[in-house]
C-alpha cells in the first residue's frame, strides 16, 4: 500500500504512517458485505487499504447508489468524529483490505499529546471541511437552476395568460 495516496497521512513518513496504523485492527473482508450501516452509530474509522466499495443511500422510494469507491480512502470519518449516525451504507463491491482504529484509542493517544495521532485527524479534518465547501457549492447551483426554472416558468404563465386570458371559450 502506498501510504501517501491518503489525504489523511500528508506530511508524515511511511515509518510514522506504520506506527499509527498497529494501533487498529487490520483484516479482510468478503465482497458483498455491508461494513457500514445507515443510521447506525460507528465509532470507528476505516481505512481501506486494497479493494472498492459502494456507498448507497437509503430511502423511502429504495436503496439508491450514491458512488463507487476504491482503495486508498478512508470510511466512516463523518460518523466517527460527528458522533452521529452513519449516513449511507457502504457495501463491499470485492474482498477488501481494512485498517479498523476505535474512537477510544484515537482519543486517548491525543489526550497523551501524540504528534502523529493529532496531525491526521487535522488532515482528516481538512478533507472533510473540503468536501463540505464542495457539497455547499453544488448546492448553491442546484438552488440558482431551480431559481431559474422558477422564473422560466413563471413566464410562461405569464405569456400564456397575456396569449389566453382574454379568451372566451363559451
Amino acid at each position: 500500500m502506498k501510504y501517501q495516496e491518503f489525504q489523511a497521512f500528508n506530511h508524515l513518513k511511511a515509518t510514522q504512517v506504520k506506527d499509527f496504523l498497529k494501533v487498529g485492527k487490520q483484516g479482510t473482508i468478503a465482497a458483498g458485505k455491508r461494513i457500514l450501516k445507515q443510521n447506525v452509530l460507528c465509532r470507528q474509522i476505516i481505512f481501506l487499504l486494497e479493494g472498492e466499495v459502494q456507498v448507497s443511500l437509503e430511502t423511502a422510494k429504495g436503496e439508491h447508489l450514491l458512488s463507487t469507491l476504491q482503495a486508498p480512502t478512508v470510511l466512516g470519518e463523518i460518523s466517527f468524529f460527528s458522533g452521529e449516525p452513519s449516513s449511507a451504507h457502504v457495501t463491499t463491491l470485492t474482498q477488501v483490505k481494512v485498517i479498523v482504529i476505535d474512537f477510544d484509542v484515537l482519543h486517548q493517544q491525543v489526550v497523551d499529546g501524540d504528534r502523529v495521532t493529532s496531525l491526521i485527524l487535522l488532515n482528516m479534518s481538512e478533507a472533510m471541511a473540503k468536501r463540505a465547501s464542495a457539497m455547499t457549492r453544488q448546492l448553491s447551483e442546484i438552488y440558482a437552476k431551480q431559481q431559474e426554472m422558477e422564473t422560466q416558468v413563471s413566464e410562461v404563465q405569464q405569456a400564456r395568460t397575456a396569449m389566453f386570458g382574454e379568451w372566451s371559450f363559451i
